[in-house]
């Protein structure tokens, strides 16, 4: 009965990197915004700030910090998520990163919406 032994190198990598692509995959699948609710915008490093894309999409600022590429913002409706990739987001992040976000900043979301 062929073991993990008798895989050839290329194999080995081959599964090795599937193995990481799926779990890449799922998390990226978890993080992923579905419905109503707060969430984090994140922009990308060369496109505009966060708070010009949640502007670009019609949206409404909630909380962000010092810097200028993650922003927190209320989604209505599904399509306002599509809407922000539209203005420039390079990742828009679910409730649960956006109440995590607040929560490492110190902020309770709930005095906030």
């Amino acid at each position: 009965m062929p073991g993990v032994d008798s895989m050839t190198r290329s194999a080995k990598i081959f599964a090795g990197a599937y193995f990481l692509g799926c779990c890449s995959l799922m998390l990226l699948a978890s993080l992923a915004p579905g419905g109503k609710g707060p969430v984090a915008v994140f922009a990308k490093p060369w496109g505009k700030p966060a708070l010009e894309v949640i502007a670009g999409a019609e949206g409404q600022i909630i909380f962000i910090r010092d810097g200028t590429w993650v922003a927190l913002t209320e989604s209505p409706d599904p399509q306002f998520i599509d809407r922000l990739y539209r203005a420039g987001a390079g990742f828009v992040a679910s409730t649960a990163i956006a109440y995590a976000c607040a929560r490492w900043s110190g902020v309770s979301l709930e005095k906030s919406i």
